[in-house]
């Protein structure tokens, strides 16, 4: 994984060979082949690598969240997407959120449903610790608004690594214009009944 990892950063992943990550990593090219069958795969475990990296950041994060809860979700969003970005390339993402369309049934796609399903607990856990703080309504759904809150940032973040051009601050200020609007429509009160 750390041969491919560097031959992924330094040669792109589309240009990188599993043979020639066997050859880095000094295993025949059948190893590489047993233990992740596929490319994609192995790029799925990279990921995952990674993300079991992030955690103690972002729990750390989540104990320590800013009062309010736009800050806060906004604030996580810039996290997750510098964790993102850290080790893998655009490339690399637009094959990981690929996966599920390109393989539905295959390993890659399991892999890249366990990744958003990590992200929305912690979405949940951060939504319920802003309702036991008294700064979301108690009546609000953690897992609907999450799923809401991940589906709308997956979208975003989608949008950003298909393109070549444009930065994640970009992507953040299109993202924290839609959980703006999300919460807002939340954290308003609620409308008279109509007569």
């Amino acid at each position: 994984m750390d041969a491919a990892e560097r031959l992924f950063s330094q040669k792109g992943y589309e240009a990188t060979r599993i043979e020639t990550i066997a050859e880095k990593a000094s295993v025949a090219p059948a190893t590489v082949y047993n233990y992740f069958a596929t490319k994609p795969n192995l790029l799925m475990e990279l990921a995952l690598r990674h993300v079991h990296a992030a955690l103690p950041e972002r729990r750390s994060f989540i104990r320590n969240l800013p009062e309010d809860p736009v800050e806060g979700i906004l604030a996580f969003e810039r996290l997750l997407a510098e964790q993102a970005m850290r080790h893998l390339s655009r490339e690399c993402w637009r094959v990981i959120m690929s996966a599920q369309y390109l393989e539905p049934d295959g390993r890659a796609s399991r892999t890249g449903a366990r990744l958003n399903t990590l992200i929305k607990r912690h979405y949940i856990r951060l939504i319920r610790t802003y309702q036991q703080r008294g700064r979301l309504d108690p009546s609000v759904d953690p897992i609907a608004l999450s799923d809401l809150i991940v589906g709308v940032t997956t979208f975003d973040f989608g949008n950003f690594v298909a393109r070549s051009s444009g930065t994640v601050e970009e992507m953040l200020a299109q993202g924290a214009r839609n959980i703006r609007f999300i919460l807002s429509q939340i954290l308003r009160e609620p409308a008279a009944d109509p007569v």
